[in-house]
C-alpha cells in the first residue's frame, strides 16, 4: 500500500491540486493517530482484517518514532523538533499502523524526518523521498525481492549506486537514506506464505 502526501508523526494528508496561495487551505486531513475530538483513536477504525499490507508512505515524520504524548503536546511551536504542531502523539503514525491488531498493517517504510522532494517531471527521477518511496515498488514487482527486509535492503542499495554513481550525490540523498526506515519484520515473506 502506498501514501504518497504530506505527515507528521501523527497525521498523514495531502493538499488539493491548484490551491492559490496558503497551502494550509488546501489540506486534506487523512489517518491520523490521536484526534482532539471522536473518534478519539481514528486509525483504530480501519477494518482490513486478514489482509495486512506493507505500508510505504511518503510524507514528513511519519515514522518518527521517538515522539512522546507529554512532549508533542507542549510543542506547540516546534521548539523541541518534535513536528507535531501541539497535537498530542502517543506513537508515530507508522507505528500506530503496525501496532493495530487484527487490522493495519504487517510493516510501515517511511520518514523519520523531513522527506525531500522534486518538482515537475523530476518529480520521481530526481531522487529523495518519490524515488526511493517508488523504487520499494520496483525492488519488489520488477527486480522480484519477496523477502521484505531484501526488497527494503535493494532500496537503499539502488537508490545509492544511482546517485552516487552519477555523481549527483549530495547531503540530501544521505539524509534520505539515512531517514528512510522500516518498522516490521524484515524476514516477512510479501504477499504471505502458501497454506
Amino acid at each position: 500500500m502506498f501514501f504518497a502526501g504530506h505527515g507528521s508523526p501523527g497525521t498523514w494528508g495531502d493538499h488539493y491540486p491548484g490551491i492559490p496561495g496558503n497551502r494550509k487551505i488546501g489540506s486534506v486531513r487523512g489517518l491520523v493517530v490521536i484526534n482532539l475530538g471522536l473518534p478519539v483513536f481514528p486509525m483504530d477504525k480501519i477494518s482490513n482484517s486478514g489482509k495486512y499490507p506493507v505500508v510505504v508512505v511518503g510524507g514528513c515524520h511519519n515514522s518518527m518514532f521517538n515522539v512522546s504524548f507529554i512532549t508533542t503536546l507542549l510543542d506547540k511551536t516546534n521548539e523541541k523538533s518534535m513536528w507535531s504542531y501541539g497535537i498530542p502523539t502517543s506513537e508515530c503514525w507508522s507505528e500506530r499502523f503496525v501496532r493495530l491488531s487484527n487490522r493495519g498493517a504487517i510493516a510501515t517504510i517511511g520518514n523519520t524526518g523531513l522527506g525531500l522532494g522534486v518538482l515537475s517531471e523530476f518529480c520521481t527521477t530526481g531522487g529523495y523521498d518519490s524515488y526511493i518511496t517508488t523504487e520499494f515498488f520496483i525492488q519488489y514487482g520488477t527486480e522480484g525481492h519477496k523477502i521484505l527486509g531484501e526488497a527494503y535492503a535493494g532500496t537503499l542499495t539502488e537508490y545509492i549506486s544511482h546517485f552516487k554513481g552519477s555523481g549527483e550525490w549530495d547531503d540530501g540523498h544521505e539524509k534520505t537514506v539515512e531517514q528512510w526506515v522500516l518498522l516490521g519484520d524484515p524476514s516477512l515473506l510479501i504477499g504471505g506464505y502458501p497454506t
